[in-house]
């Protein structure tokens, strides 16, 4: 009989740590695990790719019908009756917490980013509801920092576990060739359009390039709250044939593929798995140091970093590349090469053995038993 891992988490929507999710459940069930994903939202896309990979999943829509939710997450748990419990995000992390009061069942939250929306608290929550998870994973050591200096978290209850992609996948889009997207040169953006993510300093780094080089094509690829206000921006600095807001599109790499450049504009951020995205793509990078990516994108070698919120120097640094094709082209060779240790296997393999230390230790009759290796 396998065991059961209930996974928490806030959206109903794809970013990258719903993508992480998707590819963590639908591995882990080629060990002795079965997922099911609860999110605390509305049914959405989210739902329907997971549905696609035959992973179990109940949305409960506290906003709407908070009562309604909560008896139906309640519900859910006699239903199920997993053995564990992995949390994702603030909110979902503190629901789980909650939870935990009600229901005993070993708990594993997660840290996906720095944070750096949070007040003071929001760290005083996280610190004094830390007793109630057995262990703290974090996919970045940027975000292990934060909660040992944030919220006071021993660093011993915290394990880094980096995001992992599937390499080979990736490798089988790379036959493709030539853009469908602009002549010129292509540089593109792939997130969440909030404000974590920096678009509003993209924009205005492209308005400063566009000033010196008419054949930069910018496209940004993802939906958020921030949208409007992005395209307002655009049109008042004149920009609007140039960059280029795509939306929610199903097949990243399709366009990664046709990017001569990508830019990841962070203010804040843990281990973005676009990077790796890029990197499996072959593509040199523009990052800023938040998070982790100074320890992904190596300075000179397969990228460039720049400050946080700094759009000159985002603009120079993209006109740095544009005006030598040799150092991009090499760059984005160094990208490959360097991706290798970040594979999807790696990250299920680090997962599968938390749990699995996780249940021996609070559940000693837990054993460990395959079915297959990833």
């Amino acid at each position: 009989m396998k065991n059961k891992i209930l996974y928490i988490i806030p959206s109903a929507e794809i970013g990258g740590t719903e993508n992480m999710v998707i590819a963590l459940t639908s591995n882990i069930k080629l060990f002795n695990f079965e997922p099911v994903v609860l999110t605390l939202q509305h049914r959405g896309l989210f739902h329907e790719i997971l549905d696609k990979y035959l992973i179990k999943n109940y949305y409960l829509n506290l906003k709407k019908n908070p009562l309604y939710g909560v008896i139906k997450c309640v519900f859910i748990f006699f239903r199920e009756k997993p053995c564990l419990v992995q949390s994702f995000l603030f909110a979902g992390n503190i629901f789980a917490r909650i939870l935990r009061i009600f229901f005993p069942v070993p708990l594993i939250c997660s840290q996906r980013s720095t944070d750096d929306w949070r007040k003071k608290i929001h760290w005083m929550v996280e610190r004094y509801t830390s007793f109630l998870c057995c262990l703290i994973v974090s996919n970045s050591n940027a975000g292990k920092r934060v909660l040992m200096e944030k919220a006071g978290i021993n660093c011993n209850k915290i394990v880094v576990i980096p995001n992992g992609i599937d390499i080979e996948k990736i490798k089988q889009y790379k036959t493709k060739s030539g853009s469908f997207l602009h002549r010129g040169i292509v540089v593109g953006s792939i997130g969440n359009l909030r404000k974590a993510k920096g678009y509003d300093v993209l924009v205005e780094a492209a308005s400063i390039v566009c000033k010196k080089r008419k054949d930069i094509k910018f496209i940004i690829l993802g939906k958020g709250p921030l949208e409007h206000y992005l395209k307002k921006k655009i049109e008042q600095l004149h920009i609007d044939d140039s960059v280029e807001l795509y939306g929610f599109v199903d097949n990243v790499y399709n366009y990664i593929l046709h990017f001569d450049i990508v830019i990841i504009p962070s203010l804040w951020e843990g281990f973005p798995v676009v990077a790796l995205e890029s990197m499996a793509c072959g593509k040199p990078i523009i990052a800023t140091t938040a998070g982790d990516m100074p320890e992904i994108i190596q300075d000179g070698i397969n990228g460039l970093i720049v400050e946080p919120g700094n759009a000159k120097a985002m603009a120079d640094a993209l006109i740095k590349l544009v005006d030598n094709p040799n150092l991009m082209k090499k760059m984005g060779e160094r990208s490959e090469g360097l991706v290798e240790k970040f594979s999807l296997n790696n990250m299920v393999r680090e997962y599968v053995s938390v749990y699995e230390n996780i249940l021996q230790k609070m559940q000693p009759k837990f054993k460990k038993k395959h079915l297959n290796k990833v």
